[in-house]
């Protein structure tokens, strides 16, 4: 039997281009975690931002 906190539903970021990075290896126990982390993120670009990667969030199931 799993223990339970492997029962429990994840969420990460997936880059929009598919490639991996720092963001994408992380894990988080709430949708409204993962999306704080990527509200800061993008906080930190202007909208005509050239390096900016798009991500989106994704769950474990």
């Amino acid at each position: 039997m799993k223990p339970d906190h492997e029962d429990q539903q994840t969420f990460h970021l997936a880059r929009t281009d598919g490639h991996e990075d720092q963001m994408t290896r992380r894990r988080f126990l709430s949708y409204d975690e993962a999306y704080d982390v990527l509200e800061r993120y993008y906080g930190d670009f202007c909208c005509s931002d050239d390096e900016r990667v798009d991500y989106n969030i994704t769950s474990s199931d």
